[in-house]
């Protein structure tokens, strides 16, 4: 007898700081489960998100006290469109603010008290970018060994510049201040690689987020969390995985002022089964990512309810 094979795993993703104008209003309507998260949320934050995300203005949405409920609310809004429509995942992973967003979505913190923390954690960001103002840019096509290399050569002169984000083999995230990362940049271009700017307000995931990860920390301290209903994916952790309420504090400060695994956390869901990836809210090429890395994987970008009941389609056909 052959022996049936088992279903491949879903993963919902959710990603970090990743706006454009319109995320979330592209092609109403949603659930109606998710389309009352825009009422709620404006009278948590104390103004109308909805508007600011629909119409803008751009620079004011980028700022990160704004940003960040906006991507949350985004990707929130599509798991529960998602969940409307009968589709559930196995796992969750995120990135940066995507964490906290996972840890909404496994049942761990209601929506009310991760918009609220999201909300303070976006104005501790803000001070701490405002304290010290670096950037971020993304090195493709160098090993691991030429990227750091690079990166400790341009801290060499007294500034900052770090990994903080480590996607495949050769796509690394670089963090720090502004005149360090641009060094980094010039010594990479000069060894052949491609290098991407990104429009990030600070240098997040960096050693100089560290007070910002010291504030936040404290917040969480005070906070009541439940045991997560779904799996996490945590590289920190010796399971993979958020060992539950214990860890949900660490796992949640420790990314602030240090990198990402990227493809530490894709390999914890390759082996955990994982061969559909839907990256839920406004894209930041999570899933595409992900999917490169694991081999007949499928990935899925949903932010719309169109989107949504595509992907829900595929999965019943």
């Amino acid at each position: 007898m052959i022996p049936l094979m088992k279903p491949a795993k879903k993963a919902f993703l959710f990603p970090g700081h990743s706006v454009r104008l319109g995320m979330g209003h592209r092609e109403p309507p949603l659930a109606p489960a998710a389309a009352r998260l825009y009422a709620a949320a404006e009278k948590i934050l104390g103004y109308d998100i909805s508007a600011l995300m629909k119409a803008g203005p751009l620079e004011e949405l980028r700022r990160t006290r704004n940003s960040q409920p906006a991507v949350f609310l985004a990707s929130l809004a599509a798991f529960y469109d998602l969940a409307a429509l009968g589709v559930a995942p196995e796992i969750l992973a995120g990135r940066s603010l995507g964490d906290l967003t996972a840890v909404v979505a496994s049942g761990a913190l209601s929506f009310e008290e991760g918009l609220a923390l999201i909300k303070r954690r976006g104005e501790i960001f803000e001070r701490a970018c405002a304290r010290h103002p670096g950037r971020m840019a993304v090195l493709l096509g160098l090993p691991e060994e030429s990227a750091r290399g690079i990166c400790a050569q341009a801290a060499a002169s007294g500034g900052v510049c770090e990994i903080a984000g480590v996607n495949t083999d050769s796509n690394f995230v670089i963090s720090g201040t502004a005149a360090a990362v641009g060094a980094a940049e010039r010594a990479a271009r000069g060894s052949g690689a491609h290098v991407m700017d990104i429009a990030m307000p600070g240098p997040f995931h960096s050693s100089l987020m560290r007070e910002a990860g010291l504030e936040f920390g404290e917040l969480l301290d005070k906070t009541g969390f439940s045991e997560p209903r779904l799996p996490i994916v945590n590289e920190r952790s010796p399971s993979g995985f958020v060992g539950g309420c214990a860890e949900l504090r660490e796992f949640l400060t420790a990314q602030i002022h240090t990198g990402v695994n990227w493809k530490q956390r894709t390999a914890i869901m390759q082996a955990a089964g994982v061969g559909v990836i839907c990256e839920l809210g406004p894209s930041q090429g999570m899933a595409r990512i992900a999917s490169g890395l694991i081999p007949g994987s499928s990935f899925y970008e949903v932010e719309t309810h169109a989107e949504a009941a595509a992907f829900a389609a595929s999965l019943a056909a």
